[in-house]
């Protein structure tokens, strides 16, 4: 008698497990791929993983045949700042016309011009115009995604973005993992008189809110090294994790905090010396690298190689903000590809379970038995054809949970 299950994909060329965590270089047995293999899932995990040969030992109620494409695990973007209101498309004519991104910043631009405009949008437009952009996502494969507040013009504004993060993971079928982000001093504030109020209210309200990670900008016109360490220390004090932008528009030892107070990610690293790379890379800290940053607005790449020679843990994000709305994590692959030079192992990892390892969460990130049936199928024959094969229908499907939450236009069921 055949087993019961609630959906199966067969006629699946590659299946990219992805067991563990994926250091250094990535070689094709770090990638667990099955060949020729199929999918059994069952109240929304993976139930079980095989070669076609075992296939008729398995029925299901729902059937996809994978036409010998590929699959892998749902893809985690484990840095955005999707929860804002208006657009900058202005500014980024600007910056393509020589700007600099600080320069505009100091005209009350950038980050600031955005915290005016969300701090006059109402709750439910806030929450409206994030659970959007969060389904364009999910067309790009997203099945996890890391939210940040921090455009709030003053403590009443991000505790409203505090409540409107609560609200959307309510409310959307995919994870957010949420994050309580010190940005910028907002216009009006001293700055110890905003960093005192964000401690003694903003952390509270956000660790009784669930969130789990403490995040602060600390770079060149944003907030300093003992700012942040301020800001963090009393974060991870009250049950928060660390993590940290560092080294983004320049480096000012942002990156060596991160290593002092054992942040779980340090992001962007576009001016981080090859020395602190190094202890990057040795440590367990993901390096977290957005290509679209480091083409936009850094203009200049992160040292990609050190971090992969020194075995270190790499993940990619779209790092969607209103400077450059990316919403999609596709393209952020391919980007890398050609910006990073990184080999498609790599990029696979760094989407999925090096991703999920920066953001502490378990059992996603993999294509394991027990895990959550979070899956991309991809119109390709073999892994290798990432950032090789650009074209438009890529995707053929999206799965959370078992839930099949996108497909492509010429996919039956």
């Amino acid at each position: 008698m055949s087993i019961k299950t609630d959906l199966i994909i067969y006629n699946l060329s590659e299946i990219v497990s992805l067991p563990q965590v994926v250091r250094g270089f990535a070689k094709e047995k770090d990638l667990g791929i099955i060949y020729d293999g199929f999918i059994a899932i069952k109240d929304g995990k993976i139930f079980y993983v095989g070669e076609r040969k075992d296939l008729y030992k398995f029925d299901a109620s729902l059937k996809i045949d994978a036409e010998n494409s590929i699959a892998i695990p749902g893809l985690i973007d484990p840095h955005t700042h999707l929860i804002y209101a208006g657009a900058r498309e202005d500014e980024y004519e600007m910056i393509l016309s020589g700007a600099e991104y600080n320069e505009i910043l100091s005209r009350g631009g950038g980050i600031t011009r955005t915290m005016r405009e969300t701090s006059k949008t109402s709750l439910d437009m806030l929450v409206k115009e994030t659970v959007k952009r969060i389904y364009e996502f999910v067309k790009s494969g997203v099945t996890t995604i890391e939210i940040k507040t921090g455009y709030g013009i003053d403590i009443d504004s991000e505790l409203k973005l505090v409540r409107a993060l609560e609200i959307v993971r309510r409310d959307v079928e995919i994870d957010v993992i949420p994050t309580l982000l010190a940005h910028v001093i907002p216009p009006g504030f001293e700055r110890k008189e905003f960093i005192d109020r964000f401690v003694s209210t903003l952390i509270p309200e956000a660790v009784k809110k669930d969130f789990l990670f403490i995040d602060v900008f600390c770079d060149s016109g944003a907030f300093n090294v003992d700012e942040s360490r301020k800001i963090l220390s009393n974060g991870v004090s009250a049950g928060l994790k660390a993590r940290i932008h560092a080294d983004e528009l320049a480096y000012i030892k942002c990156s060596d905090l991160g290593l002092e107070i054992g942040s779980v990610s340090i992001d962007h690293l576009n001016n981080t010396p090859r020395e602190v790379l190094e202890k990057i890379a040795k440590s367990d800290i993901v390096a977290i690298l957005s290509p679209t940053t480091s083409i936009y607005i850094a203009k200049k790449m992160p040292d990609v190689y050190t971090l992969l020679r020194n075995n270190g843990i790499i993940a990619l994000t779209t790092d969607h903000s209103p400077a450059l709305m990316n919403l999609d994590m596709i393209e952020t692959m391919n980007l890398a590809s050609i910006y990073f030079s990184l080999p498609p192992a790599n990029i696979i990892a760094a989407t999925t379970v090096n991703a999920a390892y920066s953001l502490r969460t378990e059992k996603i990130g993999s294509i394991k038995e027990g895990f959550q049936a979070d899956l991309v199928i991809l119109n390709v024959k073999s892994y290798r054809y990432i950032g090789y094969l650009r074209k438009r229908d890529l995707i053929k499907y999206v799965i959370k949970r078992g839930r099949i939450l996108y497909r492509s236009s010429n996919q039956k069921l």
